[in-house]
Formats: structure tokens, sequence, C-alpha cells
């Protein structure tokens, strides 16, 4: 996500709260908890991002201004968009996947501790922390206002490629101007939880029942996590979609925070046709609820 949030989108983001985007309404408030076989996942709410077209080049177009004006939105945007993490629990185990924002973005985030306050559970008392990747609106909330761990007790598990490629000075030195200030956020995280961090490599199990799964493209060590218990499965699959209206119909839209678009869309198109033709639940950081993907003319619906 961007640091740089503009007070005319902050604002007319707000005004758009209760409109519906193609499906629930975008709120403060998600949807859940889910059921997964044993598993019980709660989405936590950090806040909504006002999400301007300009951060999906592509949507500056007549079929990008088409979408927002059918989910009744502004032709310009921007349209709210949920930032999302998710505590999962089974019997007296609870993990956390992703932190959110913290205070990083600003006002009108950082509710993650409140929403996991409002489930009975202390931010001393999660005792893994699976991060997709390590973006600002998925690692802020890893961080006190004051840049210490918010989370005392916690392990943090990445993938190794993710590790990598933010430790890396030359990758901070080519990077996009949208991804430079998150690099400061990464060291902060790092510099918190030392002796914390965990690496994993590919489709790793993270706890019985749970198993990472690698989506490269928004970032080199992007992933979602794929929980089973039996018959059910859902995949939660971090950031395979910022816009759920202007990228399920249109795959190969891209946002301006893909460290490489193009296995961003490949990764995109292979995740949508797996969940399609697997019927899998999915949800992600940026989705209000939960669904099943269908194919939907040359793209893909949320149903």
């Amino acid at each position: 996500m961007s640091f740089h949030l503009s007070r005319r989108s902050l604002l007319a983001a707000s005004a758009l709260l209760p409109l519906g985007l193609h499906g629930p309404a975008v709120t403060a408030a998600p949807s859940g908890p889910y059921r997964v076989g044993a598993f019980t996942v709660t989405p936590l709410r950090d806040g909504l991002f006002p999400l301007e077209p300009s951060m999906i080049p592509a949507a500056e177009s007549q079929a990008g201004q088409a979408l927002l004006k059918g989910a009744g939105l502004p032709a310009k945007g921007p349209s709210p968009e949920p930032v999302n993490a998710f505590l999962i629990r089974r019997g007296d185990r609870q993990w956390l996947l992703d932190a959110g924002c913290g205070t990083v973005l600003g006002p009108g985030f950082d509710r993650v501790t409140a929403a996991l306050a409002s489930e009975g559970v202390r931010p001393d008392q999660i005792e893994t922390i699976w991060l997709t990747h390590l973006h600002a609106d998925h690692a802020g909330g890893l961080l006190t206002p004051g840049r210490l761990a918010r989370f005392a007790n916690a392990e943090l598990v990445l993938q190794e490629r993710e590790v990598a490629y933010w430790s890396d000075a030359g990758a901070r030195a080519s990077a996009p101007a949208a991804l430079s200030p998150m690099f400061e956020t990464v060291q902060a995280v790092m510099a918190a939880y030392p002796g914390r961090l965990r690496r994993v490599s590919g489709e790793a199990e993270l706890a019985p029942g749970i198993h990472a799964l690698p989506l490269p493209g928004h970032t080199p060590g992007h992933m979602g996590v794929l929980i089973a218990d039996g018959p059910d499965r859902l995949l939660i699959w971090g950031d395979i979609v910022h816009s759920r209206i202007l990228q399920m119909p249109h795959p190969d839209w891209t946002v301006i925070w893909d460290t490489d678009p193009t296995e961003a869309i490949a990764t995109r198109r292979g995740i949508l046709d797996r969940a399609a033709v697997e019927g899998l639940s999915v949800t992600g950081m940026h989705l209000a609820t939960m669904g099943r993907v269908e194919r939907a003319s040359t793209g893909y619906a949320l149903i």
C-alpha cells in the first residue's frame, strides 16, 4: 500500500463506506468468523484503504471507470478496500496471519489489537505470526507506535525469498518509488524481533492442517495459506487481488506495488484457475468476505 494518502482520498473513502461493492458492503466490521473443520478463522479489520485508480494504472480507462460506476462508486474513485489480518484458532492454539498496518499508514488503521481483544485474545498470547509478505499494511502492525515488538512471545514465519529480498541493499536501491519507504518498516520489524524469525521454503507445513502456498510476483516471497481439515478447505491468498471490482474481471491489471508485474499476473491467473477448478473457498487481505471463484468472460468473479 502507499504511504502517501491524500486528505481528499481519505475523506472520499470514508463517505463511501456504506456503499455495496458487488456484494456485502465494505464497512469497518468484516464478515466471519469462518469454520474450516476444527479451525476457526476470524478476519480482523485493521482499516479501509482509499484505493485510487492510479494505483492500478490500467484502471485509468473507460473500462475501469465503468466498473467503478457499476459498483456505485465515483468513476475516478477512490474505492474503500479492506485491510485484514486473520486470527486462526484450533483448540487452545492461536495464530495470526499478518498484522495489519499499525500506525505506519497514519490515522484510520491500527485496529487489529482491538479486534483481538474483542475475541478475548491478548497480543502476548499469540504464539506464531505467519506473514504473507512484508509490505507495510501486513507487517506494520507488528510494531507499537514506539517501534517496539507488539507481540511479546510470537515467532514470525516468512518465506526465505521474502526475507532475502527485503534484506538486499541492491533490491532497495532499485525498488520502484512506491516500494522504497517500505524497506524502513521492514528494518524496524527485524530490529524489534531479533532471534524470532523463522524462514520456510515452498509449500511448507506451518502447523498441522495449515500449509504455506508460494504466490510470488507481488513480492518475491509472497505467499498464501491453505487451511484444510477433512473436506473443508480455505485459501487465504494474501494480496492476489487489491480490488475485487477491478482485478477479478481483469486479472492482468497490476498494482503499483508489484515487484514483478509479469510474474504477479501469471500467479494471479494460476491461483484463480485453481480455485475455480477445485471449488476452493477463498478470502484475502483486501476482500470484504469469503467466497468461491468462478470464470466469467475473460476474467473471473468472486461468488
